[in-house]
């Protein structure tokens, strides 16, 4: 029995049942019976519990329904906490005005230049009622890590309505004044209405003094130790920034000659724990920085690389803090199909392959390897099934060993440079290239290049087809205005990101959609309408840019990609795509070609890119990304909270939504594909393995896989999960939040 309570003050009060039952009726708002509730809650509790724990207990009576109206009832529970904490309660709320000055004193918002007026007309459009209807899930994710709050107390300072519109006041505060009013209101609108999808960076710095904004970043190191130092500098530096990092060592092997052979090279494994080391230095948000390191299957120490994450390699071998990827390319999948030889040689011995290796000409890179394998020289001749079933099965049993097609990513692109490498979560495919020292990377005209990329995704299903067109324009707008804006660690960043102003805007809730439109990833008419979205998708995203370009100018260096002469991501694509659909072009774009021409090119060197969402769906509570989701009832972790992601709209569409681990992987290849024909950059590609009753992982089945990817023209492979049985209804899967890098790449 409960005869009193303890405030949050201190102060103990007698426990008044009123009370708890008129807060449990408001909560419930007519939908669901919340007597049971306040009974459940009743039960967990004591006498003496805190009035915390006693709000605690009623919103753990919710959650464990498992469904979405007591999901949104436990909502109106946490958004209380969030009222009372950061005003007082509900009936406190401060106006912009009062609430902007308070938290600019705090040093939590940045001074920005608006009237007085200007506020006022700004905090007329602010509904804060919006926020009692989100539910529980976007208001867990939202307190937990993206409302400012005091993260030693754990006491939020913000509402959600306040972050969108500080969000949005932040971002168009360099716009032309006549406009910026409006531009305000349509991306607080697009923001609160969850229909854009922002980047955990910008969630949780637009508004602040922090300008740590950014989403990948990507480097090269050459073949000397002051580019080897300098690119650890770089994934320490971006990490600090928020960046999740793609790291590429361009450099040669162990045993080779250092110093006319006066130094015996070690290897790369000293330079990947320098990474790693440079990476976890230090916090971003709640957790440290993330990395992942891209080898070439050419690599003499290939078979050593590909298991430095699996826990039987001894511990003088093992560097299991970062992920990994393989470079590959078509002439050596031809060979893993074909079972032949393949040769390892070192980069000291054969630089010249290795440059062919990452071009998109297949006869010279051809030419080259075999003239190297009737040359003497240093090599080895190994089996190309051998390493390409030991990074396959590395994949599976780790999770962590990723797969690069290098030469599509450099063949169906818009760039002219070379791409070395994708980044954290391989769906970024910039150019890079090595500094040459640490004067260099604090050049204002550096020899070397980072690829940076600012990232953001449009919520397919929440935003309807006749307003794409408007909220592709502000998604890239925003982060137009985000590369204006940023805080960049080195000048050379500043200007390379700048002058080639490389944005990813990607697709999510896909899973949602399809099930609304009752349509399967597997079928004919399913793939169709993934056509149909990624289409739309690319063309309004061209408009938006050239719209952009036409309001403030070309990209500078828009010359360095195939824009100027005309180039869309529909001349370019792997045509084996269009045996796996039926669905003709929608748009007009040889009319955009000849407007992107007439204009000398577009506001951004890229534009298409399709990132995971782990972290962000939750926020928007929407399904992840392009994926089929995992299960309809999903509780995702993150440090020590949980958070119960149920499928959309599950009570009326839960029969018609795929499982991914139902699923045959190549109907999700098939998926990817028809998405990469119409993507300038990469897609974080995930595959699924159901194992059901099978004793061992089939590696003709993961080698199936790894062809008809290369075949089909994808150019990235990341996670490959894996499962056991058929997944059930009313089974609850747990998965780890496994953002990068604080969520930066994984929005």
């Amino acid at each position: 029995m409960i005869r009193y309570i303890v405030k949050s003050s201190g102060e103990k009060e007698d426990f008044d049942a009123d009370k708890l039952n008129k807060w449990a009726e408001f909560a419930a708002h007519y939908e669901v019976d919340w007597s049971t509730i306040v009974l459940e809650a009743y039960r967990k509790c004591y006498d003496g519990c805190t009035t915390l724990e006693l709000h605690k207990a009623m919103i753990d009576a919710c959650v464990e329904r498992e469904d979405h109206k007591h999901l949104k009832m436990a909502g109106r529970f946490l958004i209380g906490s969030i009222y009372k904490e950061a005003f007082g309660g509900f009936r406190k709320i401060p106006s912009l005005t009062v609430f902007y000055s308070h938290m600019m004193r705090l040093g939590h918002w940045e001074r920005m230049d608006y009237s007085e007026e200007e506020l006022v007309d700004l905090d007329r459009i602010i509904d804060h009622s919006i926020d009692i209807n989100y539910n529980y899930t976007t208001l867990r994710q939202m307190k937990d890590k993206y409302l400012i709050q005091n993260r030693v107390t754990g006491h939020c300072l913000e509402s959600p309505q306040f972050m969108f519109m500080g969000m949005a006041m932040q971002n168009m505060q360099n716009q032309p004044k006549e406009r910026r009013m409006d531009d305000i209101k349509k991306l607080y609108r697009y923001l609160n209405e969850l229909k854009i999808n922002t980047p955990t960076p910008m969630l949780i710095n637009m508004r602040t003094p922090h300008k740590g904004y950014a989403s990948c970043c990507v480097y090269t190191t050459g073949d000397n130790v002051d580019s080897l130092s300098t690119g650890d500098h770089i994934a320490y530096m971006m990490t600090c920034a928020s960046a999740g990092i793609g790291a590429h060592l361009l450099t040669r092997s162990k045993g080779d000659p250092v110093k006319q052979g006066r130094v015996v090279h070690q290897g790369k494994l000293p330079y990947y724990r320098m990474i790693q080391s440079a990476v976890h230095a230090n916090m971003q948000s709640s957790r440290g920085g993330s990395a992942t390191v891209y080898f070439n299957v050419l690599d003499p120490e290939i078979f050593d690389l590909l298991v430095l994450k699996n826990p039987t390699t001894v511990v003088q071998k093992r560097i299991r803090d970062i992920d990994y990827a393989l470079l590959s390319n078509r002439l050596f999948v031809e060979k893993v199909a074909k079972n032949e030889d393949w040769m390892l040689i070192s980069y000291q011995v054969a630089p010249d392959l290795y440059d062919a290796f990452y071009a998109n000409d297949y006869d010279l890179f051809k030419r080259l390897y075999d003239g190297y394998v009737a040359k003497d020289c240093k090599k080895q001749i190994v089996k190309a099934r051998d390493i390409a079933v030991k990074a396959l099965t590395e994949s599976a049993e780790t999770g962590r060993i990723y797969m690069t097609y290098i030469d599509e990513m450099n063949r169906h692109t818009p760039f002219k440079d070379t791409i070395y490498s994708s980044n954290l979560c391989l769906e970024i495919a910039l150019p890079t290239k090595p500094f040459r020292d640490i004067q260099d990377l604090y050049s204002d005209n550096p020899e070397g290049e980072i690829g940076l990329c600012s990232l953001a995704s449009i919520v397919v299903g929440r935003v309807e087809a006749d307003e794409y067109e408007d909220v592709a324009y502000y998604t890239a707008l925003m982060i137009d205005n985000v590369i204006e804006l940023m805080e960049y660690p080195f000048p050379s960043l500043k200007a390379t990101a700048q002058a080639r102003r490389s944005i990813g805007v990607g697709i999510t809730n896909l899973a949602h959609e399809m099930a609304k439109k009752k349509l399967s990833y597997a079928s004919h008419e399913g793939k169709n309408y993934i056509h149909q979205i990624a289409e739309r998708h690319s063309y309004w995203l061209h408009r938006a840019s050239l719209r952009l370009a036409k309001e403030k100018g070309n990209a500078s260096w828009i010359n360095k990609t195939k824009y100027p002469e005309g180039w869309l991501p529909v001349d370019t694509y792997c045509k084996a795509v269009d045996d796996i659909h039926s669905q003709a072009l929608l748009f007009d774009w040889e009319a955009l070609r000849a407007d992107i021409k007439a204009q000398g090119g577009i506001r951004h060197s890229v534009l298409e890119a399709m990132m995971p969402v782990e972290s962000s769906s939750q926020l928007t509570n929407t399904t992840n990304g392009v994926y089929p989701i995992r299960n309809l009832r999903v509780m995702k972790t993150s440090s020590n909270n949980k958070n119960l992601l149920l499928a959309p709209d599950l009570e009326e569409l839960g029969p018609f939504y795929d499982i991914a681990w139902n699923l045959d992987s190549k109907d999700l290849i098939d998926m990817y594909a028809i998405i990469q024909k119409f993507t300038g950059q990469a897609i974080s590609a995930d595959l699924y393995l159901n194992l059901k009753d099978e004793a061992n992982i089939s590696t003709s089945k993961l080698l199936k896989d790894y062809i008809y990817m290369m075949k089909m023209g994808c150019k990235t492979r990341y996670y490959l999960n894996s499962a056991s049985g058929i997944v059930h209804e009313a089974f609850v899967e747990t998965v780890e939040d496994k953002g990068c890098a604080g969520g930066a790449c994984t929005l």
